[in-house]
């Protein structure tokens, strides 16, 4: 499980990153999702994180977890993919795998990891009104119906919710008073109805309070099913139907979802949370980190219904976040009181 004192770090931290990615969003000629995700790869290295001055950097927040005795740590690993010339038709360069890996070396029983692919949207500027470039009216391009049907079926024939949209939108305090004030509105209803509960639904509420400085992201992760058309949807569903990358991060580590009432509802039932049984070689994050065999058994079985899609990540992007370490394995159990 995570501290309160860690999460709100672990957020600052991803949410430092998120700031410096979208800020290409209001340049004259913003980048395009590759470069986004691209530099959202890179900002999970160490040295380019410092090079970059990246607000609150890794180093700043092993800091402050250090100065405080948290036995909270984070690493990133990064694996860029090379295929086979015959897989080349099954790459999407846009494409990141993504997983969320949790080690306990106090309570070895608590690990496990969730692993999802990720499709990367940009959102587009509205053409109504040159001084207002992005209103809560604006869509994201390129959302195409044959391929998120294909999507939808590689869902399917795996059994497993692990695909996501990952929006790039302009971050709030980048846009014009007007827009700033209906997405504030937007948010605000978004999470008038919660129960502010347990680590993480608390930590909503402080955020809340302190005027969405997290939540007002510009990352968000989307499901499939009611995945948002406009930036003002994205803040009207904010933590149902999209979250920002910096709070999907921690809400995929155990220990740190609130009650079911409130924060993040657990709408598609015990298959879409954190499988602590799952392991490194499962399904799913085969696929993820790119096995050519289970993604050319998936293929020949989906070309037998006419599906043509990209499977194939271009890199994979691994989250541990421990808790203590590997050490602690070894010294003696306490006692857990019946």
């Amino acid at each position: 499980m995570l501290s309160p004192y860690a999460i709100d770090k672990l957020l600052k931290h991803f949410d430092a990153i998120d700031r410096h990615v979208t800020r290409y969003m209001t340049y004259p000629r913003p980048r395009d999702e590759e470069s986004m995700t691209a530099m959202l790869v890179d900002l999970l290295d160490e040295d380019v994180q410092v090079r970059e001055g990246i607000a609150y950097n890794i180093r700043n927040l092993r800091e402050d977890l250090a100065a405080v005795s948290d036995p909270t740590s984070v690493a990133f690993t990064l694996e860029t993919h090379r295929y086979r010339k015959d897989f080349e038709n099954r790459v999407s360069q846009a494409d990141l795998g993504l997983i969320v890996r949790y080690e306990n070396h106090y309570e070895p029983e608590l690990s496990g990891q969730r692993s999802w692919l990720l499709q990367a949207k940009r959102l587009y500027e509205t053409k109504y009104d040159p001084s207002r470039r992005y209103e809560p009216r604006a869509r994201f391009g390129a959302f195409d119906a044959e391929q998120d049907a294909r999507i939808r079926e590689l869902v399917r024939h795996v059994d497993d919710d692990f695909f996501r949209y990952l929006l790039y939108c302009p971050r709030p305090d980048a846009l014009d008073q007007s827009t700033r004030t209906e997405l504030s509105y937007f948010r605000s209803r978004a999470v008038a109805s919660d129960i502010f509960d347990f680590a993480s639904g608390l930590q909503v509420r402080d955020d809340v309070l302190d005027g969405f400085p997290t939540l007002a992201a510009g990352i968000f992760v989307a499901d499939v099913e009611g995945c948002p058309k406009t930036l003002g949807a994205v803040h009207a569903g904010l933590l149902t139907s999209a979250t920002p990358f910096s709070w999907f991060i921690v809400q995929h580590i155990p220990g740190a979802r609130p009650h079911p009432r409130g924060g993040f509802p657990d709408r598609l039932g015990p298959r879409r949370g954190f499988d602590l049984q799952r392991g490194a070689d499962d399904l799913v994050s085969r696929i993820v980190r790119g096995d050519e065999e289970v993604v050319g058994i998936i293929s020949k079985e989906l070309s037998e219904r006419t599906w043509d899609g990209a499977l194939l990540p271009a890199a994979t992007l691994t989250i541990t976040i421990s808790a203590g370490e590997p050490v602690d394995r070894d010294r003696p159990r306490w006692d857990k009181i019946d």
